[in-house]
């Protein structure tokens, strides 16, 4: 009985602390670089309307929008798949807990099993995503005009898991991933050539 508990507590202490990978710490310089695109003309307007073509063509809804500052601020929800390890881990061991206590009881704590196995399912559902764009356009000089896109996802879903509530997001994060900001500075060339 001794080996047992000891075993079931390693099992419990190694759930919680299981090794989660963390996203990969980028310097501010690599990550401006990836948000700046400069295009060689210096007519800002024909610019600006290039990158409002190319919100609009990935589904963004314009929020604010200042000419004269040359800067965009655009919105776009869909869902997506945001599983947590460490909520997954955290509730797989509360699960594990309660699934022993449910053996030591002869079953008579089942119940105790129903609520970590709805999060642990809840979990693995999409999520509300919310992405905020921020876009500054700038003319650098006569002929060159300097984009700059900042991404950013928050993903909703309260802390106890069930229902999203708009005002509690449980993950806000910048994109580090190059290929979102080359596909964007891509399709504003191509809008920007027609």
């Amino acid at each position: 009985m001794k080996k047992f508990i000891i075993t079931f507590l390693i099992l419990i202490f190694a759930a919680i602390n299981c090794n989660i990978a963390q996203a990969s710490k980028i310097s501010p310089e690599i990550l401006h670089n990836m948000q700046t695109a400069y295009y060689d003309t210096g007519d800002t307007q024909k610019v600006l309307n290039a990158v409002l073509t190319t919100l609009y063509d990935s589904d963004y809804t314009i929020e604010d929008y200042d000419q004269d500052l040359g800067l965009i601020r655009a919105k776009k929800t869909f869902k997506a798949k945001y599983t947590s390890k460490k909520r997954i881990a955290g509730w797989s061991a509360v699960l594990l807990a309660a699934s022993a206590y449910t053996a030591f009881s002869y079953g008579a704590t089942a119940a105790s099993m129903y609520s970590p196995t709805k999060r642990i399912a809840t979990e693995m559902k999409e999520k509300t995503v919310i992405a905020d764009v921020n876009v500054l356009i700038e003319q650098v000089d006569t002929n060159k005009t300097m984009v700059r896109f900042v991404p950013i996802e928050r993903v909703l879903q309260n802390a106890d898991g069930y229902s999203f509530v708009k005002a509690a997001p449980v993950k806000i994060f910048r994109m580090y991933k190059p290929d979102v900001y080359k596909e964007f500075f891509s399709q504003t060339e191509k809008n920007l050539c027609l």
